[in-house]
C-alpha cells in the first residue's frame, strides 16, 4: 500500500474513533446542559491540547494575506456548520436525522471527485457505497429513513431544512479546509481555527441567551474528555488532509463515527443494540476492509 494511502485510511480511522468516543461522552451532559453549551465546552477545552501542541514547536507557516482571512472564515464557518444539526436534533427524529446527515461524506467524495479532481477507482468506490451503507443502517432502521419520504408532513419536515443546510455547509467548510491545509503545518492552522469557531460559539450562545455556567461539577471530567476526543479527530483529520490529496478516503472512514459510539453504549452503558444495528456495524467494517485491501 502506498504511503499516502496508508496516511489517509488511518487518519480516517482516527476521525471515526476521536468523534465516536466524542459523542458517547456527550450523552452525559447533553441532557443536563443541552447541546450547545456541550458543544461550547468541549471546542473551548479542544483549544488547550493544541496550544500545547503548538508550544511544543512554535512554527508558523508563511500565510498570503488572503490565506490570513481564510482563518477566522474557516472558524466561523466551522461552529455555524454545527449549530443547525443540533437544531435539527432538536425539532425531529434522531433516527431520521443523523443517518441523512451522515451523508456528508458521501458529498464531500462526490465534491472531491469534481473540484479536486480526485480519481476515485471502481473498486474504492465500492468499498466507499459499503461504508455509507453501514452508516445508515447503524444509526437507524432504513424503513424509518424511507418514511421520511413516503410518509405523512411531519416526517418530511421536522429539522430537514436544517440537517439539508448542516451538510451544505460541513460538506463545503471540509473541502475549504483540505485546500487550506494542504502541505502546510496544521497544528497552529487548526489552533486558530478552533478559536474562532469557539468564540463564534460563544456569540451564539449569549445571543439565544443560554446559559454556559456548568454548575454540576461532576460533567467536567465528561467535558473534558469530549473536547479532548473532538480535538483529536480533527486532529487526525487535518493531518490526512494536509498530508495526503484522499479527501475521499478521509471523509468517509471518519463519517463512521457513529460505530465506536454504539459499541461503546453497548460496552459500558448497557444499552441494547438492535439487529439492524448490529448489520450496519458488520457492514461499515467490512467497508473498511474492502477499502484497505483495495487502496
Amino acid at each position: 500500500m502506498q504511503p499516502e494511502l496508508l496516511i489517509a485510511i488511518f487518519t480516517g480511522l482516527g476521525g471515526m474513533l476521536g468523534w465516536g468516543f466524542a459523542d458517547f461522552f456527550a450523552k452525559k451532559t447533553i441532557d443536563k446542559i443541552g447541546d450547545i453549551t456541550t458543544l461550547f465546552w468541549g471546542q473551548l477545552i479542544g483549544v488547550l491540547p493544541l496550544l500545547v501542541l503548538f508550544l511544543l514547536n512554535p512554527s508558523i507557516p508563511e500565510l498570503s494575506n488572503l490565506e490570513l482571512f481564510y482563518l477566522p472564515v474557516l472558524g466561523i464557518w466551522s461552529a455555524l456548520s454545527y449549530i443547525p444539526v443540533y437544531i435539527a436534533f432538536g425539532k425531529g427524529k434522531v433516527s431520521l436525522i443523523s443517518p441523512i446527515f451522515a451523508s456528508y461524506a458521501v458529498v464531500v467524495a462526490i465534491l472531491s471527485a469534481i473540484f479536486l479532481h480526485e480519481i476515485i477507482p471502481l473498486n474504492r468506490f465500492i468499498a466507499f457505497l459499503t461504508v455509507f451503507i453501514g452508516i445508515l443502517f447503524i444509526n437507524g432502521d432504513p424503513r424509518s429513513f424511507l418514511s421520511l419520504f413516503t410518509g405523512g408532513k411531519d416526517n418530511k419536515v421536522s429539522g430537514l431544512p436544517e440537517i439539508i443546510l448542516a451538510i451544505c455547509l460541513y460538506s463545503g467548510w471540509l473541502i475549504a479546509l483540505d485546500q487550506f491545509l494542504s502541505d502546510k503545518n496544521w497544528v497552529p492552522l487548526l489552533l486558530m481555527i478552533r478559536i474562532f469557531s469557539t468564540l463564534t460559539l460563544f456569540v451564539y450562545a449569549r445571543m439565544k441567551g443560554r446559559n454556559l455556567v456548568i454548575i454540576d461539577n461532576s460533567l467536567w471530567k465528561y467535558l473534558v474528555l469530549i473536547g479532548l476526543f473532538d480535538v483529536a479527530a480533527f486532529s487526525f483529520v487535518s493531518w490526512g488532509f494536509s498530508a495526503t490529496s484522499y479527501v475521499s478516503i478521509v471523509a468517509i472512514l471518519s463519517g463512521a463515527f457513529s460505530l465506536p459510539t454504539i459499541i461503546l453504549a453497548r460496552l459500558f452503558l448497557k444499552e441494547k443494540v438492535t439487529m439492524v444495528q448490529t448489520i450496519g456495524s458488520v457492514i461499515i467494517i467490512a467497508g473498511i476492509a474492502l477499502l484497505s485491501l483495495n487502496s
